[in-house]
């Protein structure tokens, strides 16, 4: 039986081949399955703007918040086509409903995951009528940690999966806003200057260390000057500058401080415009969301 390679040549007529003919040989060998890999490639990318493209018809832009809040911003900036942050607003009578989360990975992983959280904040809001941010983010744990454990081949193992999200509720009538987070934090500025409200030290989903997680709520009463930013760690965490150190949490509290007179378009474009200043040349590190309001 004679054998045949993938040109279709038999073992016995490539041995009959001069040194020449065989160089020929596996360089048209070489250009063929270069030709189909970058083929392949293509195709992959190609899917993969396209799913970026459905990704970001699911989520709100600029236009769209602004509906809801006229001096606002949004920026964002995935790492890939596809991104692990996402944002979400909706009014319900006088209650404006808005959140921003960063889950698990970047890219397809975070993605997935951005759009079952999209799909279960829907849920719990619009059909379990849940408006209090604490029980939100208590419901939404419970979903997604009930979710990934019916695939877990190991009933003891553990899932990474997850994610870190601020969820606020700000009463038009009131002027009252009430914030629940898991690892995130909101930022809150007024003539007073700038006030932190911190989220709980644990996920949504992910690996479970703690008995019961409950999320607690705060509020306080907005004045008539007040602002308020949430953002992923994205931002903070970019890599860049003179040392190429990140950016941090520090000097992204400082530039707000700075920005905040001017009007919420105006903060966003020098937020984004010092992002891609510190940035320059380097890898973008991670997704980044900033969502700032005036409210």
């Amino acid at each position: 039986m004679l054998l045949t390679d993938e040109s279709g040549i038999t073992e016995e007529e490539f041995t009959s081949l001069t040194e020449e003919e065989r160089v020929k040989r596996d360089n048209a060998l070489i250009l063929q399955h270069y030709t189909r890999e970058q083929k392949r490639l293509s195709e992959i990318s190609e899917s993969l703007r396209y799913a970026g493209t459905l990704q970001r018809a699911l989520l709100p832009d600029e236009n769209h918040i602004r509906q809801y809040v006229h001096d606002s911003f949004l920026f964002f900036s995935p790492k890939t086509d596809l991104s692990g942050d996402f944002t979400w607003m909706t009014r319900i009578g006088s209650k404006l409903i808005f959140t921003v989360a960063d889950c698990t990975g970047h890219g397809v992983p975070g993605a997935m995951m951005s759009v079952m959280g999209l799909s279960l904040i829907n849920q719990i809001v619009m059909e379990e009528r849940c408006y209090e941010p604490s029980f939100i983010l208590r419901r939404l744990d419970e979903r997604i940690s009930k979710a990934f454990s019916r695939y877990k081949p190991d009933e003891r193992a553990e899932t990474y999966d997850g994610m870190d999200i601020a969820l606020c509720v700000f009463d038009l009538t009131t002027r009252e806003l009430h914030f629940a987070g898991a690892m995130r934090s909101i930022w809150v500025t007024d003539e007073s200057g700038i006030r932190e409200l911190r989220g709980a030290r644990y996920p949504i989903g992910g690996m479970r260390i703690e008995k019961a997680r409950t999320y607690e709520g705060q509020c306080m009463k907005l004045t008539a000057t007040a602002s308020i930013y949430m953002f992923t760690d994205g931002y903070p965490d970019q890599f860049g500058g003179p040392n190429d150190k990140k950016i941090n949490r520090s000097r992204l509290r400082k530039l707000i401080c700075l920005v905040n007179e001017l009007s919420m378009h105006e903060q966003g474009q020098q937020l984004a415009e010092f992002f891609h200043f510190w940035k320059m040349y380097r890898e973008q590190t991670d997704d980044v969301t900033v969502l700032g309001l005036r409210l």
